[in-house]
């Protein structure tokens, strides 16, 4: 399955459904899917694999709403795209990057990924019960 056209129609919907869409108000170097899909052109570019302090480029003052249940299929997908990796994981990677800059639409902490998604599921769980169940079937839906 090709996770990350699954993830860059994902991130298309999401911007699509945003109130700020083709209005002055919207900013692409602002808005976290914005910035999501920056990195995911990356991704499909191969272009850049590693950003070092990259999560300092996620923009952390956008607060719009977005749809959780989209946002846990672009985490699910990011999921498996690391599953597939055959580097070592490295929090730097712009995999990561991506995951953590659509956790950030949802969640208040930085959430650890130990490399494995049950692991992770568990530590969403521990912040958002409700949010690491759509992302665990999200998963499953999209395996």
């Amino acid at each position: 399955m090709d996770y990350l056209n699954n993830l860059e129609n994902n991130l298309k919907e999401i911007c699509n459904e945003c109130c700020h869409k083709g209005t002055e108000k919207c900013s692409y170097r602002e808005c976290n899917i914005g910035f999501a899909d920056y990195v995911v052109q990356n991704i499909k570019n191969k272009s850049v694999y590693f950003i070092a302090d990259g999560e300092s480029l996620i923009p952390k003052s956008d607060f719009k709403y977005y749809d959780e249940k989209a946002i846990a299929s672009g985490i699910a997908n990011i999921c498996r795209l690391c599953k597939e990796c055959n580097e070592k994981h490295n929090e730097d990677c712009i995999i990561a990057l991506t995951r953590r800059t659509l956790e950030y639409t949802q969640l208040k902490n930085k959430i650890a990924y130990p490399g494995n998604v049950i692991l992770y599921l568990m530590n969403v769980s521990k912040e958002r019960p409700e949010f690491s169940e759509l992302i665990k079937q999200e998963y499953v839906r999209i395996g």
